[in-house]
């Protein structure tokens, strides 16, 4: 059997789990000193900084060449010492020196955000100062959900418990026809959605569209099942897309940027991420009606209309809407109804804001609990925030002039 080698000791060891954390919320963890490294390191005093910052990067081309614009904008910084040579007061071993540290984050802070060039990041940095001068650091990332108010909360409430709620209708109609010549027919669809300022993440959102198709004016006596144009009668024939437009700025220099964050071809599998971390499908209720003859002005002239109404849930955990003076985000909901024919697909689109979905959680120490915190209880670990592979990295770094973030 072959042996395999013990894994090396390792200098500094950060005991902090990853999980989305809250605005305000409060946060625990410990860091595991190996005393005989460090005093064969040099190292003198530990510390560890939690960290916040907005960065942002924009490439400029010219002639022969191109240069990168950076700019950081630090939310926070807050700073614990946590041993010094000689102190001898948490010594679990001979070898090991293990260190708490304890932070409250501020309750005022933007998402955590993550885009090609422009990031909203936090971090627990621990710093070994040496007696040579050049520091040992260990950077830990880890996502933030901003705090939702009162109001959000109840919001959040009423959703879940289905909304009673005033609607907002979106409507769009064109006229379309099979070919190049022709007489045009006419579609049109009407999206419903709560009327909100806006919707917290995470959360179930109600939504109904309701799709009319009529024919052009023909004879009665045509057949009214092989007839243009027909309603879209599965949702799978539907497609669902969230935009996202983010804009950020390095100094004078700006860039706008769209992309499709989320996008299904099938309502049956649109979104289904809720507020207790477990994805399911939500159902999709589909209900199409008879096929309607209305006369027109020539005996036996007339159209058939046909309708078909879909409705549904859509979630979304993402980043809630965001606005500072380098970063800007903000989402459109698009529905798209697919009819035959070149640039014959109907197209309806709405602004959206997502807000906070999540208490911040009290403190360990305090005697209540998440159920106390109305309505929700801690930010599931599923949200779409930063990747994980952003997020759950930990970084080393032996030059004294590198940022973690």
């Amino acid at each position: 059997m072959a042996s395999t080698s013990p894994q090396q000791p390792r200098l500094i060891t950060l005991h902090f789990p990853n999980l989305v954390r809250v605005a305000g919320e409060t946060i625990e963890g410990h860091v595991d000193l190996n005393l005989p490294l460090a005093r064969k390191d040099g190292i003198e005093t530990l510390q560890i900084e939690l960290r916040g910052v907005i960065e942002t990067q924009i490439y400029k081309r010219y002639t022969h060449t191109g240069i990168w614009y950076k700019e950081a904008v630090a939310l926070f910084s807050s700073r614990e010492s946590l041993w010094t040579t000689g102190d001898a007061s948490n010594e679990t071993s001979p070898d090991t020196f293990s260190c708490p540290f304890r932070f409250t984050i501020p309750d005022n802070l933007p998402p955590s955000f993550y885009h090609t060039c422009a990031t909203i990041g936090y971090s627990l940095e621990i710093v070994g100062e040496r007696s040579s001068g050049k520091k040992r650091r260990l950077c830990r990332f880890f996502p933030v959900t901003s705090a939702a108010s009162h109001h959000q909360l109840l919001t959040k409430e009423s959703l879940r418990q289905g909304w009673t709620g005033p609607w907002r209708e979106i409507k769009r109609d064109q006229k379309i026809r099979q070919g190049l010549w022709g007489d045009y027919s006419h579609v049109s669809a009407t999206l419903s959605i709560p009327e909100l300022s806006f919707f917290p993440i995470a959360t179930p959102i109600p939504y109904s569209l309701y799709i009319v198709t009529e024919t052009k004016t023909l004879d009665r006596s045509e057949s009214k099942n092989s007839l243009f144009p027909t309603p879209p009668t599965q949702s799978s024939k539907l497609t669902q897309v969230l935009r996202r437009t983010t804009d950020y700025r390095v100094r004078d220099c700006d860039t706008l940027f769209n992309d499709n964050i989320y996008e299904t071809f099938d309502l049956q599998k649109a979104q289904g991420l809720a507020d207790d971390t477990v994805e399911c499908t939500p159902a999709v209720e589909a209900v199409v009606d008879e096929p309607e003859w209305v006369p027109r002005d020539k005996k036996d002239r007339g159209i058939w209309r046909r309708s078909a109404r879909f409705t549904s849930t859509i979630t979304l955990p993402f980043a809630p809407t965001f606005s500072s003076k380098t970063l800007v985000w903000q989402y459109m909901l698009q529905f798209v109804v697919p009819f035959p024919g070149m640039k014959n697909d109907l197209s309806l689109e709405t602004p959206i804001k997502l807000g906070p979905g999540f208490a911040c959680p009290p403190p360990r120490s305090s005697n209540l609990t998440y159920a106390d915190v109305l309505p929700a209880g801690p930010a599931p670990s599923m949200l779409d925030l930063p990747p994980p592979a952003y997020w759950e990295k930990e970084e080393h770094d032996w030059d004294d002039e590198k940022h973690c973030i």
